[in-house]
């Protein structure tokens, strides 16, 4: 009897709980350009983890191929629609430096920033590209400046229009994600399945609300750019 009094009272040993041990890398990049630094510090931090949750958590909690496949399509398609439009951006200020016979130059910068990138998955190294290709873009609008055929005016729309674009991305990307996981957590609750199996890294735990202010602003801020063809002003006269 006694021993099994001191059994009764012994203290129970917490369990413990492994923590994953998720890989990564870290790709070291050269920033030059302000607008580019201030979208690698304000979105890249949470749209790479947004991705990392789209590639490595939410397949645990969708076993619904196609549903997989409708998500990463979404996904992929805003990546590669704002490579593509920024890679025409900096195609027409060329041919429009070509057409009037002015030589665009490359440009030293006062505070380039190095960063070191910590990749989680692929998709982290996509949003990464676009902001190197942003400051691509952007240096040669700095250079189309200083040629002088893109007017004062026009380089501040174009730097603030293709900030806000890109940011944007990381917007919607981050709203995918939280949409995604709200609706799987909703199929597992109908499913009984416990809460306690999604990751706690999972943006499903992140307050509604706030996502949805940062998307709405980001649309709103989107709908008040100026168009691509009026943003760019040639000067009529060229030395």
């Amino acid at each position: 009897m006694e021993e099994k009094k001191a059994a009764k009272g012994a203290i129970r040993t917490p369990k413990k709980y492994l923590e994953f041990s998720n890989p990564f890398v870290i790709r070291d990049t050269t920033i030059y350009t302000t607008p580019a630094q201030l979208v690698y510090e304000t979105a890249f931090d949470d749209c790479a983890v947004s991705m990392r949750n789209l590639s490595a958590v939410l397949p645990t909690l969708v076993k619904n191929a196609s549903e997989m496949m409708a998500i990463n399509g979404a996904v992929d398609h805003l990546i590669n629609n704002a490579l593509t439009n920024l890679r025409n951006e900096g195609a027409r200020i060329k041919k429009i430096a070509e057409d009037n016979g002015i030589e665009i130059g490359r440009l030293n910068y006062t505070n380039t920033k190095q960063v070191e990138a910590k990749l989680t998955c692929n998709k982290a190294g996509q949003y990464l590209q676009i902001i190197s290709e942003l400051d691509g873009l952007l240096c040669l609008v700095h250079s189309a400046w200083f040629a002088g055929f893109i007017d004062d005016d026009a380089k501040a729309s174009l730097e603030r229009q293709w900030r806000r674009k890109m940011i944007g991305v990381a917007a919607e990307i981050k709203n995918i994600t939280n949409r995604a996981f709200r609706a799987a957590g909703k199929l597992a609750e109908t499913d009984g399945a416990s809460p306690s199996e999604v990751d706690n890294t999972s943006l499903l735990n992140e307050e509604e609300p706030v996502a949805k202010q940062k998307t709405a602003k980001a649309t709103k801020a989107a709908k008040a750019l100026p168009a691509e063809d009026e943003a760019l002003t040639v000067t009529e006269s060229v030395s």
